[in-house]
């Protein structure tokens, strides 16, 4: 396993997609500062989990995104990636490459990635920790921490040093059984505190139990006693039904069907009297036949009215019309014979039969010139005179049409009333025999029904007694009728009076043993499952918590076993390294236990007086030759730098991560010390990969490929790469 590539994308100094391929064992970033090399190292940091805005150099995660430029405008969302080659299987997925990803968006919102698959912080933590690269992040030191190491605590070294063998996932599932026993221990006491609220309680309900049982045998014998009573009362009210109507059956039915023959003759009595009242003169034919006479006379009258006018316009027609001979009458009679003359002559060819036209002509002069000397003419009566003539003798026709055709429907009417005058007569006689049978039938009726009322005030006493007996059922609890069919069988051997005396004397019984409350019951049977309930529940947490303090004991020696082995190792090589980076002296790392008390004055007066949990750290003790230094305070700044250094390359060497990223931890060496430093890191790349941020050239020749770092006037850094091998060949050339 080896770290194949990492891509940045917006983060910080890097806008654009910005590859780093790492295909040797060691690599290089060079560049001036303030170029971006150090943002690389943070990159790293970051999509490993990285949660402290102060080791990113930040005050908030917005500012991990680049913000923009003159030149350049600023993104929406930061993404850094890490792509591990996975072919050993180191890494527990099942992909011969495996991609860690994280993105920042500018709400704040961040997304954690593997092979493009979202998923939680938690996930990635838990991954990284089982390949060796955990929360201390002993893997990366960045510009300026070189002698993180030496600060910290002995508690913070322990860590580191089980984080780097590789324990940090037992320490995990560790911290998961402990917070899975304190949720146990505390589930535990809060079913104690229950269970002891509730056994005093259960106690007296139990109590209370035993005097339902009592009661409850008493009410057995009761309810079996009251079952055989009313089984026996309820037989003989059915009896005593069934005689009754096998008594009125009889006239139940005689009465039925009287009243269906009184129904039969109503409806022929009502049947009849709608056929005469059809048949009265108020009817409607009677009307009809009112009208039509009312039309005839009518007509007759209209007619006398036209006759007279008729008479009257002959007369007028048949005298002659004379009027006087003025001048404009001969005028209008000579323009007429002239007109007629000049006809015959333009259009008559034939000479006899122009002159007999002629001829008729002079005869009209002659009688022009007869009536000129008598003084008067007679006048030609107009056409129109006759048309109203003919007009009055055509209405007086459509009249007298008329008064015939209504003189027939009145004659027709007249014959149709006789017929129903006679037909009426004979319903009336018949409605009159109805009537006799109607009131025989309806006396034959009441005397049944007077008959009948004797069975009913028997049947109301029946079911008096049979309502008294539901009561006294629904006041036993034996509502319904088939509770009782049990006991139907066993009523004949017990007599009433002996069934009645029982029952009274076991209701006493029950009166003295007191009632004992529905509710009561319930809420015992209530307490009694959850005691058990909790009583289970006791056990299986008693059990569970068991189990966990024997992981978290197994998981402790494990780790215990484990730290130890490894610290002896690092030990070795703490001091191996020390002496070779020094040129001799003496280093070592010792175990040493402190307690865990009150963090303040004021909190450990508080504390009541207990015994004190104590942990383990790790201290360094160091002796440099030529020197008489014993503690790390008195060392100098590339003193400290080459310490943690050798510390450092320690624990790379005894349990190797699978890359190690060093921002400019060389910068306090003189060149002596590089040049030991340079070939220290080529013994370490046998073991694990290097990511080197440097200034140094004899680092830089060691690195089997450097990425140069430049940032413009645009504030982008961008990358130039070179494979120092190819650089040699080509240099040969």
């Amino acid at each position: 396993m080896y770290l194949k590539k990492l891509e940045l994308s917006g983060f910080k100094s890097f806008p654009r997609a910005t590859v780093l391929e790492f295909p040797s064992k060691i690599a290089a970033i060079v560049g001036p500062n303030g170029s971006g090399k150090s943002n690389i190292v943070e990159g790293v940091r970051w999509v490993m989990g990285e949660q402290s805005m102060k080791s990113l150099r930040s005050k908030k995660g917005e500012e991990l995104i680049w913000n923009g430029s003159e030149k350049v405008p600023r993104v929406g969302k930061a993404a850094v990636t890490l792509i591990f080659d996975n072919k050993d299987g180191r890494i527990p997925l099942e992909f011969d490459e495996v991609a860690v990803g994280r993105k920042i968006f500018r709400d704040g919102i961040n997304e954690y990635y593997l092979n493009d698959s979202q998923v939680r912080l938690k996930d990635v933590v838990e991954l990284m920790a089982r390949v060796g690269l955990g929360e201390t992040k002993h893997n990366i030191i960045g510009q300026g921490e070189v002698d993180r190491i030496l600060l910290f605590s002995s508690r913070e070294r322990r860590e580191m040093l089980e984080e780097a063998l590789g324990l940090r996932v037992w320490q995990l599932k560790k911290h998961e059984a402990e917070r899975k026993l304190e949720a146990t221990e505390n589930n535990m006491r809060q079913v104690e505190v229950a269970l002891k609220e509730i056994s005093p309680h259960l106690k007296f309900l139990s109590s209370q139990a035993k005097k339902a049982e009592a009661r409850e045998s008493v009410a057995v014998e009761l309810k079996s006693v009251e079952k055989i009573y009313f089984a026996k009362e309820q037989r003989e009210i059915a009896e005593e039904k069934k005689r009754l109507d096998d008594s009125a059956e009889p006239l139940k039915k005689k009465r039925a069907e009287i009243k269906k023959e009184i129904l039969r003759l109503n409806v022929e009595i009502e049947k009849s009297e709608k056929e005469w009242a059809s048949l009265s003169v108020g009817s409607s034919e009677e009307k009809t036949l009112l009208a039509r006479e009312a039309r005839g006379r009518e007509l007759e009258r209209e007619i006398g009215r036209l006759e007279g006018r008729l008479q009257v316009e002959q007369e007028r027609l048949a005298s002659p019309k004379l009027r006087l001979v003025d001048m404009r009458y001969i005028q209008e009679e000579i323009k007429e014979i002239i007109l007629e003359i000049k006809d015959i002559l333009e259009n008559e060819t034939h000479t006899e039969i122009m002159r007999s036209h002629i001829l008729v002509q002079v005869e009209d002069l002659e009688n022009l010139l007869d009536q000129i000397d008598k003084g008067t003419v007679e006048e030609k009566r107009e056409e129109r005179d006759s048309g109203a003539l003919r007009e009055l003798e055509k209405a007086l026709g459509s009249l007298q049409e008329e008064l015939t055709r209504v003189s027939q429907e009145i004659h027709k009417h007249e014959n149709a009333r006789e017929s129903k005058r006679e037909k009426s007569g004979k319903i009336q006689a018949g409605l009159r025999e109805f009537d006799a049978a109607l009131r025989l039938k309806q006396d034959e009726e009441k005397d049944l029904a007077l008959e009948l009322e004797r069975y009913k005030f028997n049947e109301e006493r029946l079911a008096i007694r049979r309502e008294m007996m539901l009561r006294e059922l629904k006041e036993a609890g034996l509502a319904g009728e088939g509770v009782l069919g049990s006991a139907a069988e066993d009523y004949k051997n017990f007599l009433a009076e002996e069934l009645k005396k029982k029952i009274e004397r076991l209701r006493a019984r029950l009166e003295e043993i007191g009632g004992i409350d529905a509710a009561l019951m319930q809420e015992y049977q209530e307490t009694a499952s959850r005691h058990e309930f909790l009583s289970k529940e006791m056990e299986d947490l008693k059990s569970a918590s068991r189990s966990l303090r024997e992981l978290i004991k197994e998981l402790e020696e494990h780790v215990k076993k484990d730290f130890r082995e490894g610290f002896s190792k690092i030990k070795d090589e703490f001091h191996n390294y020390f002496r070779i980076i020094f040129g001799g002296g003496r280093a070592s790392l010792r175990i040493v236990e402190y307690e865990l008390g009150a963090k303040n004055e004021y909190a450990a007066e508080m504390e009541e007086e207990k015994p004190k949990a104590k942990e383990e750290g790790v201290e360094i003790e160091i002796d440099l030759p030529r020197k008489r230094i014993k503690g790390l305070a008195m060392l100098s700044g590339g003193e400290r730098a080459l310490t943690s250094i050798a510390l450092l390359f320690a624990i790379t060497a005894v349990n190797p991560p699978p890359f190690l990223v060093l921002d400019e931890t060389d910068a306090a060496l003189d060149e002596a010390n590089s040049q030991r430093y340079a070939a220290i890191l080529k013994e370490l790349a046998k073991k694990t990969q290097l990511i080197l941020v440097t200034h140094n050239r004899e680092t830089m020749k060691c690195a089997g490929i450097l990425y140069g770092v430049t940032m413009g006037d645009d504030g982008v850094s961008k990358l130039l790469s070179l494979k120092l091998e190819e650089a040699e060949v080509y240099t040969n050339r």
